[in-house]
């Protein structure tokens, strides 16, 4: 996993946190980053489940599980980079 990007929502409110993970996950894509940490914390869960509802909404997104009960790691579905650069 070379070149992990990450996503700290940790100790955001939910909607603060929500919004924060979508633009950055939509730029991470743009970017052409495959893999991305989302970092949410421990607390109640609340940002990990809604990580996780979020990522289920969308196709070019998956989780890999991770060691750190404070954090996902996803894998990105991102097309080739001369595909990404007629984006730009």
């Amino acid at each position: 996993m070379n070149n992990l990007k990450s996503i700290y929502i940790r100790k955001m409110r939910f909607t603060e946190a929500k919004l924060h993970f979508r633009n950055e996950l939509e730029k991470c894509f743009y970017f052409g980053d495959r893999f991305v940490e989302v970092i949410h914390g421990i607390g109640t869960y609340t940002l990990r489940n809604m990580v996780i509802d979020e990522v289920g909404k969308l196709d070019y997104v998956s989780i890999i599980e991770s060691y750190n009960p404070g954090s996902l790691i996803l894998e990105l579905d991102v097309p080739e980079q001369s595909f990404l650069n007629k984006l730009k």
